[in-house]
């Protein structure tokens, strides 16, 4: 219908058929294109549904979660199978997992590995949007109305416009295949290519990133895990020593041999032990939840893993760490194409000062009354030119040169991280290796303290009070031993991270045949 003026209550009797006609036509092409008022209710993802939601948070109601093991031997049966469906499941699955076994049910599993999937694949579509300027559009387009005989009929298109006829009420109906192909723009189209170019890269590059942070969490977790249960076991322990003393105590000061306070030295210390060794059983609970968790798993589902039983060697000097770092950390990829992606930026934004050229074609067909009907064909070659946009072009510039400033400076900051985080991790490796020589030498020398104090004991020689407190300080020493060995392993895991690796060459470290014995359980002496 013209925008310009009303025709008279004639021209609208006259051409009501037709135009009744066309709108009952285009009433199917409305429906089917998405214009009708009522929407079916959109498919809700299958993680959300009721059944989605019960298989990651509930766990059967007969399922024991709270294990007596955590942890298993190397080489126990019943390892974990490579099939990531259990984690998803109300079923509990398999249990045991080794640490190569927990990375790769991570691995598929992890949420945010799926969101930087979905990131790649949005950039890719972003990618392919700007691709695509590079080619012709083609529309099909078309219009229909009735106009007073005062008015020329139809709306101009960009190769013309319908010709009246005879004089009188005009209706028409135009139909017509039109053609736009930009045949240049001074490096428009290619800077917004190149930009979604780097886009996409960089999304490649936070995938790969991702995996490494996904890998390091689990190892971390599982280290966790080992920690805590050992820490769980050195109390067990103390409890038992804590517990014979304190029987000992008793029944030398109903012999008259013992005073009060030994006796409630010795209750207070089984007392602290029995404390710590709750605490270290919600430390380990906690530890394989979390560890659950880093895997993509219900964090409720029991979880035994597989210990760790040698000390993988010390790392090589941190000036080849610094270059392995520098050759292999995915962000300096990843500042090396935000840098283009600006730079491509800056490009699309200073050929908004230049003109652009492009070709226009189209070929339709006219019918109606009192207008030229028949064939149309037309085309032609386009030059705009833009003159004054009241400095939206020079703002764009200027914010694309600042773009650049930006990304070179998120670089460099890039790049400092990384010597400082290879630089802690590598002095964290150094320092627990240390430890553990430290902390073994003050077990063996507890151990020998301990034994001297239950000799003189036996003796008459010491006081129940002694024997408490060399108790106490054997599993101090105890305590420290592993935590400085699983510190250690944990401290390869993060120089892993920080050189960009993958912790498949920690585990490959992990097969070293170099022990790591721990301290020895001493038998009761009375």
């Amino acid at each position: 219908m013209a925008r310009n003026a009303l025709p008279w209550p004639s021209t609208f009797k006259a051409a009501a058929p037709r135009v009744s006609g066309c709108m009952l036509a285009l009433i199917p092409l409305l429906l089917s294109a998405g214009c009708a008022s009522s929407r079916r209710p959109l498919p809700t993802p299958p993680e959300i549904t009721p059944a989605g939601v019960a298989a990651s948070v509930l766990v059967p109601a007969n399922l024991n979660v709270n294990p007596a093991e955590s942890v298993v031997k190397p080489g126990a049966a019943g390892q974990a199978s490579s099939d990531a469906s259990a984690s998803h499941s109300l079923e509990p699955g398999p249990s045991i997992f080794a640490l190569s076994d927990a990375i790769a049910v991570a691995l598929r599993n992890s949420p945010r590995l799926r969101s930087a999937r979905a990131a790649i694949e949005r950039a890719r579509g972003q990618e392919q949007v700007a691709f695509a300027p590079f080619l012709p559009q083609i529309d099909l387009l078309g219009q229909s109305g009735v106009v007073s005989a005062t008015l020329a009929p139809g709306v101009a298109g960009p190769e013309g416009y319908l010709l009246p006829g005879n004089f009188g009420t005009r209706s028409y109906e135009q139909a017509e295949l039109g053609l736009q192909w930009t045949l240049y723009d001074f490096g428009r189209t290619g800077g917004r290519h190149g930009q979604a170019v780097a886009r996409q890269r960089i999304a490649e590059l936070q995938l790969v990133r991702a995996d490494q942070t996904v890998e390091f969490d689990v190892a971390a977790a599982y280290l966790d895990v080992l920690l805590a249960r050992a820490s769980r076991r050195v109390q067990e322990d103390a409890i038992r020593r804590a517990e014979a003393t304190l029987d000992d105590t008793r029944a030398r000061r109903l012999g008259g041999v013992a005073e009060r306070e030994d006796e409630l030295r010795a209750e207070v210390q089984l007392s602290e032990s029995r404390e710590a060794l709750v605490l270290a059983r919600e430390g380990e609970f906690n530890a394989l939840a979390r560890l659950n968790n880093a895997m993509g798993r219900n964090a409720g589902l029991p979880l035994e893993v597989i210990d760790l039983e040698v000390q993988p060697p010390l790392p090589g000097a941190l000036p080849q760490l610094l270059e392995l770092a520098a050759a292999q950390r995915p962000e300096i990829g990843l500042a090396r194409q935000a840098a283009a992606a600006a730079q491509e930026g800056r490009q699309a934004a200073a050929a908004e000062f230049l003109p652009r050229i492009y070709v226009r074609a189209a070929e339709g067909h006219t019918d109606g009354e009192n207008v030229i009907t028949g064939w149309q064909e037309g085309a032609g070659l386009h030059l705009e030119v833009p003159l004054y946009s009241g400095g939206r072009h020079t703002g764009e510039l200027h914010s694309a040169e600042a773009d650049i400033e930006a990304a070179v400076a998120d670089a460099q900051a890039i790049l400092n991280a990384i010597s400082l985080e290879v630089n802690l991790a590598y002095r964290a490796v150094m320092a627990t290796r240390e430890r553990i020589e430290l902390s073994r030498v003050a077990v063996i020398q507890a151990e020998e303290t301990l034994r001297l104090f239950r000799v003189r004991y036996r003796n008459g020689n010491a006081t129940p009070t002694d024997i408490v407190d060399a108790e106490a300080a054997l599993t101090r020493s105890q305590q420290r031993f592993f935590s400085s060995a699983y510190a250690y392993l944990a401290a390869l895991a993060r120089l892993e991270y920080a050189l960009g690796q993958h912790q498949s060459a920690f585990l490959a470290k992990a097969a070293a045949p170099e022990v790591l014995p721990p301290p020895r359980p001493l038998p009761e002496v009375r």
